[in-house]
């Protein structure tokens, strides 16, 4: 009897043994393939809702034809004939840019990039013949430089207001674009001060890229 159990029991344990061994080894689990973090792209505004922190970044507008981007640290703005506009400014490479803009849906833009300062000698005029321009108001009347004409555009007084508060000071402006490019001849005179002349350059409001502060 004692025999006969045992032989069972030995029985069991050889099917239990032969069915482990024939069974299907449990596939590993495949782990899911790994999620790319989602990067948010950065916000952008337009130029006129642009706020100092905001970086502007204009379309191949350096000297060597890079993109020029510049961190805004001030935001001012300009009147004249009740009419206003926003002048956007920082710092790039060094030295101090300039990007006025004319409004919300403007299409084009100024820009004062280059870092060159001349005086009104430089472009052999006088102060009498910028009298003579804002007194005359020709649009056919032009300046040499450079080598070609530039033609006068406007002149006409502005109000100034440096992060569009205060009172605002006072300064005249007269402009002279070149003929067939797109630069102008922007000739300040603010109180007190000699006169100041920069280039400036007409921009296309879509190379201009205007990325908020985090």
């Amino acid at each position: 009897m004692l025999t006969m159990t045992i032989l069972a029991i030995l029985g069991v344990l050889l099917v239990v043994i032969l069915a482990m061994m024939f069974r299907s080894p449990a596939r590993p689990a495949i782990p899911a393939p790994a999620q790319s973090p989602q990067v948010s792209p950065p916000l952008e505004a337009t130029p006129w809702d642009a706020r100092p922190g905001d970086v502007v970044s204009i379309h191949g507008a350096a000297e060597d034809f890079s993109d020029l981007d510049f961190t805004i640290d001030r935001r001012s703005a300009y009147e004249s004939n009740n009419r206003r506009w926003v002048d956007l400014s920082g710092e790039f490479r060094g030295r101090r840019v300039y990007l006025e803009v004319q409004g919300r849906a403007a299409t084009e833009a100024m820009g004062i990039l280059d870092g060159t300062k001349l005086s009104i000698a430089d472009l052999g005029i006088a102060e009498q013949d910028l009298a003579n321009f804002d007194s005359r108001q020709d649009p056919n009347a032009s300046i040499q430089y450079d080598g070609k004409p530039w033609h006068y555009e406007s002149s006409r007084e502005l109000g100034y207001f440096e992060n569009e508060g205060g009172a605002g000071e006072g300064l005249y402006r007269w402009l002279f674009r070149e003929q067939n490019g797109d630069r102008w001849l922007c000739i300040e005179k603010w109180e007190g001060e000699p006169f100041d002349v920069r280039i400036a350059r007409r921009l296309n409001s879509q190379d201009i890229t205007v990325y908020r502060a985090a």
